[in-house]
């Protein structure tokens, strides 16, 4: 069965991804698509995009994020963020690279974090942040699940959320990271996707389970 939808993949749906206009609304596999009728672009649209889809961790246009560029550590807004950018990962002061940064126009349902503190991050509903339980281990759950009184890690510390706002807006940013984290406004969250998150692990088991299933693209991604 499934060797007979693979073929039908490959003979009609190649000519569109080569195209352009399926791989608009599945990004992720616009490295494995770029020589024509590679077997690797066949299987990434199969599992990737229409068998089991996959929503991407996205943040709004107004996100900023740490980068080193030139030597120099600054603050930029995420449009200036480029594949194999070098971007804070963590409130430890580690760094990671892109792995890719792309621009998804159209509306878009977000969750916005508001922070006792004041500082605010708006992510799609689906994107998984991490969070500190009760026992102050790290999970990561899905921004709209989020809940008022729910502690997240920032750069200065632990900080609880005052409330949680529902909102549609233009565009979105597709970030993915080499270590599936990243400092957002100075928020830790992850960059991975919603249908690998199980809210009951903890985040650095359930971002090594996400590698794991994702390896082959993920590395072909990394590697070019």
């Amino acid at each position: 069965m499934i060797s007979i939808v693979l073929l039908f993949l490959f003979l009609f749906l190649m000519p569109i991804t080569q195209s352009g206009t399926l791989l608009g609304a599945c990004p992720t596999c616009a490295a494995a698509c770029a020589i024509p009728f590679s077997p690797l672009c066949v299987a990434c649209i199969g599992t990737m995009c229409i068998i089991a889809p996959v929503a991407s961790a996205c943040f709004s246009e107004d996100t900023k994020i740490v980068k080193v560029e030139n030597g120099q550590i600054k603050e930029v807004y995420i449009r200036e963020i480029k594949k194999n950018d070098l971007v804070l990962a963590n409130n430890l002061n580690e760094y990671t690279k892109v792995v890719k940064n792309v621009k998804s126009e159209g509306i878009f349902d977000y969750t916005q974090i508001i922070l006792e503190s004041g500082k605010t991050l708006t992510v799609t509903n689906e994107h998984g942040v991490i969070i500190l339980d009760n026992k102050f281990s790290k999970k990561i759950i899905k921004a709209n699940n989020l809940k008022k009184g729910q502690m997240l890690i920032t750069l200065q510390g632990p900080r609880i959320i005052k409330d949680v706002k529902y909102l549609s807006i233009k565009n979105k940013y597709i970030l993915e990271t080499q270590d599936g984290t990243v400092m957002a406004n100075n928020i830790y969250v992850s960059t991975i996707c919603d249908d690998m998150i199980d809210e009951k692990m903890n985040s650095e088991d359930l971002i090594k389970y996400w590698k794991e299933k994702h390896s082959y693209l993920y590395n072909k991604i990394i590697n070019n």
